[in-house]
């Protein structure tokens, strides 16, 4: 639990930075392939990668799956090889973080500054990080899970409050294997009754979308009320529109028709 805390209270602090990305990236210089390439956050376990543009390079920001690491590259495209190479000036930083036992952070140390580091797609798709001044990347092939994560809030113009949170989940290892994808958990409160919709997805990169594996949907009278389950079956895909808000496509009964989720920190 304390580990989940603290990775999620990064994923928090990093969405500040990375809110509105489609935007900075249309009107960013960066070469469109590579935007196409690499612009996503991507995943092995626990451990995430953040790349996105900034004006003219590309920032690659990797947390550890433990929330206590994070490295932070300025990288630029090679068109030749098709890669993201970090720049030679001392603006690639590793930096150490101690967490407390409630799992918040209370101190940041530099490790150091120099770093280099090649990010390259191998064969399958994956994301592969070679890490020239530790060898920090050995083992790791991410996969681009999209930038579905994070909280996000129905408009203004709904009566109803609907909160969306996605998440990327591991789940515990079985017989070997590590299952992990997005989980989504909408909540629609109108200050008395309460509905909740949750959906385990996994995220489509050909169509930037997350379709669901299966869903419930329960739903509770009153505050304190035991949620009853109104069904088991539910199927939901969600997608990005053009102004990069959310949209819930529900299969079940259309609850997500003209929904619009934008991002919150919170």
């Amino acid at each position: 639990m304390k580990k989940w805390i603290a990775l999620l209270a990064a994923w928090m602090m990093i969405m500040v930075c990375t809110a509105g990305l489609a935007e900075e990236e249309a009107e960013s210089t960066v070469n469109p392939e590579a935007v196409a390439l690499y612009s996503s956050e991507w995943a092995d376990g626990f451990t995430s990668v953040k790349i996105y543009a900034e004006e003219d390079h590309w920032r690659v920001w990797i947390t550890s799956a433990d929330g206590a690491t994070e490295w932070d590259y300025c990288c630029l495209f090679d068109e030749t090889q098709k890669t993201l190479v970090s720049w030679e000036e001392p603006t690639n930083v590793k930096t150490e973080i101690t967490i407390d036992e409630e799992g918040s952070e209370i101190g940041r140390n530099e490790v150091y500054s120099d770093g280099k580091a090649v990010f390259a797609l191998n064969s399958d798709g994956k994301l592969i990080w070679t890490d020239e001044k530790e060898d920090a990347g050995a083992g790791f092939a991410f996969e681009k899970i999209g930038w579905f994560q994070g909280v996000w809030i129905a408009g203004e113009e709904i009566d109803s409050h609907y909160e969306l949170n996605c998440y990327w989940d591991v789940e515990e290892p079985t017989e070997g294997e590590i299952h992990s994808g997005y989980k989504v958990e909408i909540t629609r409160n109108d200050g008395e009754a309460c509905t909740c919709w949750n959906y385990a997805c996994i995220y489509h990169a050909d169509t930037n979308t997350l379709v669901s594996l299966f869903g419930t949907k329960e739903f509770s009278g009153s505050e304190g009320e035991p949620f009853i389950t109104v069904y088991e079956d539910g199927e939901a895909e969600f997608s990005f529109d053009d102004e990069g808000c959310i949209r819930w496509k529900d299969a079940n009964e259309n609850a997500g028709e003209d929904l619009q989720f934008n991002v919150t920190n919170g």
